[in-house]
């Protein structure tokens, strides 16, 4: 028995996925759901946050994987809340109340570790950590289709079409799952609008670079995170660039997305020093994220502009680390 067999004894969970869920998240949540629903469990996926799923390639990946993600201002009555892909907490998911909570995610750990929790960077999936807890309880994923593409969509969004998996489960994962599945090449085509071409575009024509630390800062109008992680891609590919920060604006805040390519100034510490004591953030060391609350930005800093919060932290966090380094 593994990890997840301490959860049948409930009646109810929800899997709670961070707001404006990701491939992964959902991918994640639907393996959970499987298992649990499998086990005669009454189970639902939810999200929080100030917008519902509307991206085409996330609704046909919910349509053709089968994925119930409802979207929710108020958690329904259950016995346990399970965080996936997100912790409880974080900036980035919306905090309900819950008898118990479990936690389930492969980012840098922000919370109390509990028997509850399986939190494990060193994977560059969530959804590979739920293969390896499924096939821990016996469950067989290649049986199931569904769940196949899922997972191999999780992963190839994570890890920026495949280009950057190098961990050695998250590989052992596409290669147990890989197989012919058109419906899984349609969704890698389908990840962008032309309106998010246009808000890209105009983005990295505007973005500001600073030659002498020689990071990017990048403001995008009001986009999901994914698109704001298609920008950092792109961005980082300058030759000349160390770092790129991109951000949009959320809710309450900011949402931000960093890059990195020196290992200096590893993403998640730059993510985590530009968010701290004004919101949170964390990731991998080439990729991470955060979320910046405006109250809080606000009140550290009056009403200066998030550009040049950003700006000025970033000096900080550079010139800091130039210090270390030398």
């Amino acid at each position: 028995m593994g990890f997840l067999s301490q959860f049948l004894k409930y009646k109810s969970i929800c899997i709670q996925c961070h707001n404006n869920p990701d491939p992964d998240a959902l991918a994640s949540s639907l393996g959970l759901y499987t298992y649990f629903t499998d086990h005669g469990i009454d189970t639902r996926i939810v999200y929080g946050g100030r917008e519902s799923i509307k991206k085409k390639n996330l609704l046909y990946m919910m349509e053709v994987c089968g994925i119930p993600a409802e979207h929710t201002a108020e958690l329904p009555k259950t016995e346990l809340l399970m965080m996936v892909d997100a912790q409880y907490g974080q900036g980035n998911a919306q905090k309900f109340e819950a008898p118990e909570i479990a936690v389930v995610d492969h980012h840098t750990l922000y919370m109390k570790r509990t028997d509850k929790t399986f939190i494990d960077n060193t994977y560059q999936s969530c959804s590979t950590i739920v293969w390896e807890l499924l096939k821990e309880e016996g469950y067989s994923v290649e049986d199931n289709r569904k769940m196949r593409i899922a997972f191999l969509y999780g992963l190839y969004t994570d890890t920026s079409s495949y280009v950057d998996l190098y961990k050695e489960k998250d590989c052992a994962m596409r290669s147990a799952l890989r197989d012919d599945y058109p419906e899984l090449e349609r969704l890698k085509k389908s990840c962008m609008t032309v309106g998010d071409l246009m808000i890209a575009g105009d983005a990295l024509n505007n973005c500001y670079f600073n030659t002498e630390r020689r990071y990017l800062i990048i403001s995008a109008m009001h986009c999901e995170q994914s698109i704001l992680g298609i920008i950092g891609d792109m961005a980082i590919m300058v030759d000349a660039a160390k770092v790129s920060v991109s951000f949009t604006d959320v809710d309450n805040g900011y949402q931000i997305s960093v890059r990195s390519c020196d290992w200096d100034y590893p993403a998640n510490v730059v993510a985590e020093k530009l968010c701290e004591n004004i919101g949170n953030g964390g990731g991998h060391k080439d990729k991470a994220g955060g979320n910046i609350s405006r109250e809080l930005m606000n009140e550290k800093y009056g009403h200066q502009e998030v550009t040049d919060v950003i700006i000025q932290r970033m000096n900080e966090i550079m010139l800091e680390s130039h210090i270390i380094h030398s």
